[in-house]
């Protein structure tokens, strides 16, 4: 009898601990917020050009604090597609000829913005014509950023070759071209986003804001 008790006092913690190392982490997921449920379920499939690369692993109804509401689809996707999910993408809904389920498609707007870790919120697009807008208004922004650096870059060049002893006889007119560029890139940079704040409005009469939430960090 004391042999029995020896022996189950030694294996229950060593059971235990098998148990605990040998439980899988979590799957890793991202949230996809919707205004129609599109009458998505879980195990619905999620693609990019078609090909399978994840699927919904629940499907939750919300409400926001002005009376709004919507749906949430979490997903999971496979391990070799987690960095396709990016700061400039979005996921639409998709509706596959001859099929009777809806498919939530990724689309990458631009394959070099930062990858969006598990727990994050992304983009949902209800339709095609949502998502072009979405296309458009995020490469506005790129292009004023892009535009606005470019010429920071020009005139810190301009700026050095001004104080450049080799280069004193062009001290004149780079200086001046110094301010030039100075001036002209606040001038477009004012204009681009102006046009592109009048572009999010336009997007916003048609696809409220409340539904788009920032991105969620988890620990």
């Amino acid at each position: 009898m004391r042999k029995l008790l020896l022996i189950g006092v030694t294996t229950l913690p060593l059971l235990f601990l098998l148990s605990v190392y040998a439980t899988p982490p979590a799957t890793p997921t991202w949230t996809v917020r919707l205004y129609a449920s599109h009458n998505f379920q879980v195990g619905d499939s999620v693609e990019e050009a078609g090909q399978h690369i994840g699927q919904i692993v629940e499907v939750i109804p919300y409400r926001d604090p002005v009376g709004g509401g919507g749906t949430d689809l979490v997903i999971t996707l496979a391990p070799s597609y987690r960095d396709r999910v990016r700061e400039h993408s979005a996921f639409v809904v998709k509706k596959p000829f001859g099929s009777t389920r809806p498919v939530l498609s990724l689309v990458v707007f631009d394959e070099h913005s930062p990858v969006l870790p598990p727990g994050s919120h992304v983009a949902g697009a209800e339709s095609e014509m949502e998502l072009g807008l979405k296309r458009q208004m995020m490469a506005m922004e790129s292009a004023v950023r892009v535009f606005t650096r470019q010429l920071d870059e020009l005139r810190q060049t301009l700026d050095q070759a001004s104080r450049s002893e080799e280069k004193q006889r062009l001290e004149d007119s780079v200086s001046g071209l110094v301010d030039t560029l100075r001036q002209t890139r606040d001038d477009l940079t004012r204009v681009l986003t102006q046009e592109l704040a009048k572009w999010k409005k336009f997007y916003d009469k048609l696809f409220p804001p409340e539904r788009e939430k920032p991105v969620r960090m988890v620990s």
